[in-house]
Protein backbone atom coordinates (compact mmCIF):
# COMPACT_ATOMS: atom_id res chain seq x y z
CA UNK A 1 0.00 0.00 0.00
CA UNK A 2 1.01 3.56 -1.01
CA UNK A 3 1.27 6.06 1.53
CA UNK A 4 -1.07 9.01 0.68
CA UNK A 5 1.63 11.59 1.97
CA UNK A 6 4.99 11.71 0.01
CA UNK A 7 8.50 13.78 0.70
CA UNK A 8 10.67 13.34 -1.80
CA UNK A 9 14.40 13.23 -0.85
CA UNK A 10 14.83 16.68 -3.41
CA UNK A 11 12.89 18.14 -0.28
CA UNK A 12 15.18 16.72 2.62
CA UNK A 13 18.23 17.78 0.64
CA UNK A 14 16.25 21.33 -0.30
CA UNK A 15 15.43 21.93 2.89
CA UNK A 16 19.42 20.87 4.83
CA UNK A 17 21.46 23.17 2.12
CA UNK A 18 18.72 26.00 3.29
CA UNK A 19 19.74 25.72 7.18
CA UNK A 20 23.06 25.55 6.35
CA UNK A 21 22.50 28.88 4.30
CA UNK A 22 19.58 30.83 5.86
CA UNK A 23 21.68 31.34 9.58
CA UNK A 24 18.85 33.96 10.23
CA UNK A 25 15.76 30.91 9.59
CA UNK A 26 13.71 33.04 7.44
CA UNK A 27 13.21 30.28 5.52
CA UNK A 28 10.70 28.83 8.22
CA UNK A 29 9.02 31.74 7.53
CA UNK A 30 8.19 31.06 3.89
CA UNK A 31 7.75 27.79 5.01
CA UNK A 32 5.05 28.00 7.46
CA UNK A 33 4.19 30.12 4.64
CA UNK A 34 3.74 27.49 2.48
CA UNK A 35 2.06 24.86 4.75
CA UNK A 36 -1.22 27.55 5.13
CA UNK A 37 -0.79 28.07 1.08
CA UNK A 38 -1.29 23.85 0.65
CA UNK A 39 -3.71 24.08 3.81
CA UNK A 40 -6.35 26.70 1.66
CA UNK A 41 -5.90 24.37 -1.56
CA UNK A 42 -7.02 21.24 0.98
CA UNK A 43 -9.77 23.56 2.91
CA UNK A 44 -11.46 24.30 -0.86
CA UNK A 45 -11.16 20.59 -2.17
CA UNK A 46 -13.08 19.57 0.98
CA UNK A 47 -15.49 21.98 0.54
CA UNK A 48 -16.24 21.52 -3.06
CA UNK A 49 -17.38 17.52 -1.31
CA UNK A 50 -13.69 16.21 -2.87
CA UNK A 51 -10.78 14.11 -1.09
CA UNK A 52 -7.55 14.21 -1.55
CA UNK A 53 -5.65 11.14 -3.09
CA UNK A 54 -2.23 11.90 -2.85
CA UNK A 55 0.35 14.63 -1.05
CA UNK A 56 4.12 15.13 -2.50
CA UNK A 57 6.56 17.70 -1.03
CA UNK A 58 10.03 17.82 -3.24
CA UNK A 59 12.24 20.99 -3.80
CA UNK A 60 10.02 22.48 -6.57
CA UNK A 61 7.07 22.70 -4.31
CA UNK A 62 3.78 20.57 -3.12
CA UNK A 63 1.37 18.38 -5.17
CA UNK A 64 -1.82 17.21 -4.26
CA UNK A 65 -4.00 15.04 -6.29
CA UNK A 66 -7.90 15.10 -5.41
CA UNK A 67 -10.70 13.70 -6.76
CA UNK A 68 -13.75 15.56 -6.73
CA UNK A 69 -17.30 13.67 -7.02
CA UNK A 70 -18.37 16.18 -10.00
CA UNK A 71 -15.91 18.52 -11.88
CA UNK A 72 -16.64 21.52 -13.13
CA UNK A 73 -14.89 25.08 -14.29
CA UNK A 74 -15.78 26.77 -10.83
CA UNK A 75 -14.52 23.90 -8.49
CA UNK A 76 -11.30 23.82 -10.29
CA UNK A 77 -10.51 27.64 -10.61
CA UNK A 78 -11.75 28.03 -6.77
CA UNK A 79 -9.27 24.77 -5.96
CA UNK A 80 -6.67 26.50 -7.82
CA UNK A 81 -6.93 29.91 -5.99
CA UNK A 82 -7.74 28.76 -2.92
CA UNK A 83 -3.99 28.60 -1.58
CA UNK A 84 -2.95 31.79 -2.53
CA UNK A 85 -6.32 33.21 -1.14
CA UNK A 86 -5.29 31.97 2.00
CA UNK A 87 -1.38 33.09 2.00
CA UNK A 88 -3.13 36.62 1.49
CA UNK A 89 -5.25 35.92 4.73
CA UNK A 90 -2.32 35.45 6.50
CA UNK A 91 -0.12 38.26 5.21
CA UNK A 92 -3.29 40.05 6.04
CA UNK A 93 -3.28 38.85 9.69
CA UNK A 94 0.81 38.26 10.21
CA UNK A 95 0.74 41.81 9.36
CA UNK A 96 -1.96 42.93 11.45
CA UNK A 97 -0.02 40.86 14.41
CA UNK A 98 3.34 42.64 13.51
CA UNK A 99 4.88 39.63 11.95
CA UNK A 100 6.18 41.07 9.16
CA UNK A 101 8.83 38.17 8.33
CA UNK A 102 5.58 36.10 8.10
CA UNK A 103 3.56 38.34 6.43
CA UNK A 104 6.35 39.31 4.13
CA UNK A 105 6.68 35.55 3.21
CA UNK A 106 2.96 34.82 2.99
CA UNK A 107 2.71 37.73 0.37
CA UNK A 108 5.52 37.01 -1.72
CA UNK A 109 4.53 33.24 -1.72
CA UNK A 110 1.45 34.33 -2.68
CA UNK A 111 2.09 37.05 -5.61
CA UNK A 112 4.20 34.06 -6.98
CA UNK A 113 1.85 31.67 -6.64
CA UNK A 114 -0.75 34.02 -9.08
CA UNK A 115 1.58 34.59 -11.96
CA UNK A 116 -0.50 33.08 -14.47
CA UNK A 117 1.82 30.73 -15.78
CA UNK A 118 1.40 26.72 -15.50
CA UNK A 119 1.87 25.09 -13.32
CA UNK A 120 1.65 28.09 -10.92
CA UNK A 121 -1.78 28.50 -9.22
CA UNK A 122 -2.69 31.10 -11.42
CA UNK A 123 -1.58 29.63 -14.62
CA UNK A 124 -4.30 27.01 -13.49
CA UNK A 125 -6.82 28.58 -12.94
CA UNK A 126 -6.25 30.45 -16.06
CA UNK A 127 -6.35 27.80 -17.96
CA UNK A 128 -9.24 26.40 -16.20
CA UNK A 129 -11.33 29.39 -17.88
CA UNK A 130 -10.35 29.49 -21.40
CA UNK A 131 -10.66 26.56 -23.92
CA UNK A 132 -7.32 24.16 -24.34
CA UNK A 133 -5.10 25.86 -26.74
CA UNK A 134 -6.21 29.93 -26.26
CA UNK A 135 -3.64 31.86 -27.13
CA UNK A 136 -4.30 34.47 -23.94
CA UNK A 137 -3.40 31.84 -21.57
CA UNK A 138 -0.20 31.04 -23.39
CA UNK A 139 0.88 34.59 -24.32
CA UNK A 140 0.70 35.79 -20.52
CA UNK A 141 2.38 32.87 -19.67
CA UNK A 142 5.14 33.43 -22.10
CA UNK A 143 5.67 37.27 -21.47
CA UNK A 144 5.41 36.84 -17.50
CA UNK A 145 8.00 33.51 -17.56
CA UNK A 146 9.87 36.34 -20.02
CA UNK A 147 10.23 39.16 -17.63
CA UNK A 148 10.64 36.70 -14.62
CA UNK A 149 13.92 35.63 -16.79
CA UNK A 150 14.59 39.25 -17.65
CA UNK A 151 14.65 40.45 -14.11
CA UNK A 152 16.53 37.78 -12.50
CA UNK A 153 19.06 38.37 -15.15
CA UNK A 154 19.36 42.12 -14.07
CA UNK A 155 19.00 41.05 -10.28
CA UNK A 156 21.65 38.97 -11.00
CA UNK A 157 24.02 41.41 -12.51
CA UNK A 158 24.00 43.97 -10.49
CA UNK A 159 22.66 42.64 -7.16
CA UNK A 160 24.46 38.80 -6.90
CA UNK A 161 20.50 37.50 -6.70
CA UNK A 162 20.81 34.79 -9.41
CA UNK A 163 17.76 32.48 -7.80
CA UNK A 164 15.17 35.07 -9.62
CA UNK A 165 16.94 34.42 -12.80
CA UNK A 166 17.55 30.05 -12.19
CA UNK A 167 13.47 30.68 -11.25
CA UNK A 168 12.48 32.74 -14.82
CA UNK A 169 14.77 29.82 -16.53
CA UNK A 170 12.98 27.32 -15.33
CA UNK A 171 9.76 28.70 -16.08
CA UNK A 172 10.39 29.86 -19.71
CA UNK A 173 12.10 25.82 -20.33
CA UNK A 174 8.40 24.13 -18.51
CA UNK A 175 6.44 26.62 -20.82
CA UNK A 176 9.23 25.33 -24.33
CA UNK A 177 8.87 21.73 -23.27
CA UNK A 178 4.99 21.70 -23.17
CA UNK A 179 4.89 19.85 -20.17
CA UNK A 180 2.23 21.92 -18.77
CA UNK A 181 -0.08 20.82 -20.77
CA UNK A 182 0.00 17.13 -19.44
CA UNK A 183 -3.00 18.36 -17.64
CA UNK A 184 -3.67 15.27 -15.13
CA UNK A 185 -7.27 15.66 -13.81
CA UNK A 186 -7.66 16.91 -10.33
CA UNK A 187 -4.12 17.44 -9.66
CA UNK A 188 -2.49 20.67 -8.28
Amino acid sequence: MTSKIRVKDSFWLLLAIIILLDPNGIFLYFLAAAAVHELGHWIVIRLCHGTVTRFEISAAGGAMQYHLPRLSVRSEVLIALGGPLFGLMLWLVAGLLHHELLAGASLVLSIFNLLPIPPLDGGRALDCLFAPGHPLPQALAAFFSALILFLGIYAGICHNGWGLCLIGLLLTLERQTGLHSLRIQGKI
